[in-house]
């Protein structure tokens, strides 16, 4: 047994001797006080001479889990541990705790450096080697394996570890062994790496695949590099990529087909609205050349109506907020004209979403929409056929009730006048029975007047439609009533949204005269009469509406009468009631209708609804 050897503690050579360790130590006595510590502790741990030597500082949370090994002081070698060290996020310490004898006392001594760097080293290493392939064997030229290193299991299942020291050709099938040494041959002889990629070189699973790499790594050695990685996964997602090209190549093929032999125009567009390729279908469509359309724009050929839709609709294709969409619009010919087309838009996308270009389908249905035009005409001639018949038969009844009501009376009292006058022998008596016989034969001929005109007006449903100016006609009508309107102080205002109306002009002026004749007639003495007239559009009908302040109409007695013959709702103002009888049947003759509002003691507000209809001859009827 070796003695340990005395030196004198005055030797100058302990201090250097301790500065020179680039471990740290910290010793301690039996009491725990700190009786020894060398730079490199304080360097290492980053604290001052003075928090080392104070043993409370050694008992506080700050010294880490160094100072819960110092209060153990447990012997140990090589522990690992996580340290907090002031500036620094993460520091680990390899340490080592001893205890300390002398010929009086006990001690204890930790010794520790810094290996945070070595194990950031590891990691990266371990990292490294995680990633390199399945298996890896260090072997002589001669098949002997000296080293094996497996990072992740392998589906190529055999004993590697215990394969160190002994032949690799004794765990391969006689297939293998022959092409294995071939290929160390060849590396051997060209220095060079070689790789090659094989079915499972053990024959159990026809269906897994291995890539083999050889190389040398150095002339200097007799040594081969060996490495296998399974590439199952990678030769799948080949064979797939492979069988989607073909896939891929095949629909290609059948969307060339397609586009070039398809009766129905397709075009390829960018989102900016110009052509990529245009098919011969569509080409014959539009009569252009493929060097004519590709020198314009697609939206340079679409109707000025239809181009902000159209190019809304791309802009909503360009955002992803739609995917596809169908419309109708019209697109300029070559020749000129525009020709409809009904077509349909499908983006074709890019691999991250975006839209690549437009897929746009086209098909003309000019000829269609002209026979739905057609149709359309037809039926709303029918309709409006249908509508003048039944009011027809409507007027018919009524004018069958007029003649009932209207000439029964008089002819009643001619026909008992007739027989009474034979008995009558006073001259004076004959004169008055004469007098109201002719009264009773001119109200059945005025009567026969009135339904005759009616008559006519429903016989005469072909006259010209003319552009009327309501303004001019309205003014020459207040112009012959020239005497009621200074009579009465009347005033006339004219507001006319719609100046111009295609109409009758002697039914126009007809109807015009009888309500503004109406309306200066039936007025209040205190009140000078204001007669407004205007005009509007309302939906598909026109509205005239002739509008006064005079003694108004009880509706709520009068309206199922209001347009009846003959009917007076006023004493003492001069009126046959035939005036709205005729406007109503004037205005009905060409499907409109006449409607009012009244109030008593406040006017009247009639208003005209002419139908824009179409004009139906009497050889159409």
């Amino acid at each position: 047994m070796v003695q340990a050897k005395t030196i004198n503690p005055a030797n100058n050579w302990w201090g250097a001797i301790a500065a020179a360790f680039e471990d740290g130590y910290i010793a301690i006595n039996q009491a725990g006080q700190i009786v020894a510590f060398n730079p490199s502790a304080l360097e290492i741990l980053q604290i001052s001479e003075a928090q080392m030597e104070d043993p409370g500082w050694w008992k506080s949370p700050s010294a880490g889990a160094l100072g819960r090994l110092l209060q153990e002081q447990k012997e140990f070698v090589g522990h690992k541990i996580q340290q907090d060290v002031p500036h620094k996020k993460d520091c680990w310490l390899h340490v080592t705790g001893k205890a300390l004898h002398t010929s009086t006392e006990t001690g204890y001594m930790l010794t520790f450096r810094d290996v945070t760097g070595y194990l950031e080293i590891y990691r990266s290493l371990n990292t490294i080697i995680s990633s390199l392939d399945d298996i890896i064997l260090e072997m002589t030229i001669d098949g002997i394996i000296l080293h094996v290193w497996m990072n992740r299991s392998a589906r190529l299942t055999l004993p590697w570890m215990e394969m160190q020291g002994k032949s690799a050709y004794h765990y391969m099938p006689d297939r293998l062994k022959k092409e294995i040494q071939q290929l160390i041959h060849e590396v051997v002889i060209s220095g060079k790496e070689v790789v090659r990629v094989m079915l499972d070189p053990l024959d159990r699973d026809q269906q897994v695949w291995y890539r083999i790499r050889l190389l040398r790594p150095g002339t200097a050695n007799n040594t081969i590099i060996l490495s296998i990685h399974d590439v199952t996964a990678e030769n799948k997602a080949n064979q797939e990529l492979r069988e989607a090209r073909k896939q891929l190549e095949d629909s290609q093929q059948v969307f060339k087909s397609v586009f070039d032999y398809s009766p129905t125009g397709i075009a390829l567009l960018s989102l900016d609205g110009q052509w990529l390729d245009v098919n011969a279908s569509l080409l014959d469509t539009l009569g252009y050349t493929h060097e004519e359309i590709s020198g314009i724009g697609a939206c340079d050929l679409i109707h000025p109506e239809d181009l902000d839709t159209a190019i809304a609709q791309i802009q909503q294709i360009s955002d992803r907020k739609i995917n596809s969409y169908r419309a109708e619009r019209r697109y300029r010919h070559r020749e000129g004209h525009y020709i409809h087309m009904c077509l349909a838009c499908t983006a074709m996308l890019n691999p991250d979403g975006t839209v690549r270009y437009l897929i746009v389908q086209m098909i003309d249905v000019t000829e269609l929409k002209h026979l739905d035009s057609e149709a359309r005409k037809k039926n709303i001639i029918l309709h409006a056929t249908s509508i003048d018949l039944q009011q027809k038969i409507k007027q018919l009844f009524e004018l069958n009730q007029i003649i009932a009501h209207n000439l029964r009376g008089p002819a009643t009292a001619l026909i008992s006048s007739v027989e009474l006058l034979p008995e009558l022998h006073n001259m004076q008596e004959q004169h008055t029975l004469l007098n109201h016989m002719k009264n009773s034969a001119n109200s059945i001929i005025n009567t026969l007047n009135d339904l005759k005109e009616v008559l006519a007006q429903h016989a005469n449903t072909d006259l010209p439609f003319t552009q009327c100016d309501l303004e001019d006609i309205t003014s020459k009508l207040w112009s012959s009533l020239n005497l009621q309107v200074v009579e009465k102080n009347a005033q006339l205002k004219m507001h006319f949204q719609i100046p111009v109306l295609l109409y009758s002009r002697p039914y126009l002026e007809n109807i015009l005269f009888h309500l503004i004749n109406n309306a200066l007639t039936y007025t209040r003495p205190e009140a000078p009469p204001e007669i407004t007239i205007s005009t509007w559009q309302e939906e598909d009908q026109v509205v005239l509406m002739v509008r006064d302040n005079g003694i108004g109409i009880d509706l709520q007695k009068h309206r199922e009468q209001l347009f009846r013959y003959k009917k007076k709702f006023h004493r003492g103002y001069e009126s046959n009631g035939v005036g709205l009888f005729m406007v109503r049947n004037q205005i009905q003759t060409f499907g409109g209708r006449l409607d009012v509002k009244s109030e008593v003691g406040k006017g009247s507000s009639f208003f005209v609804y002419f139908n824009n209809r179409v004009l139906i001859k009497k050889e159409d009827e």
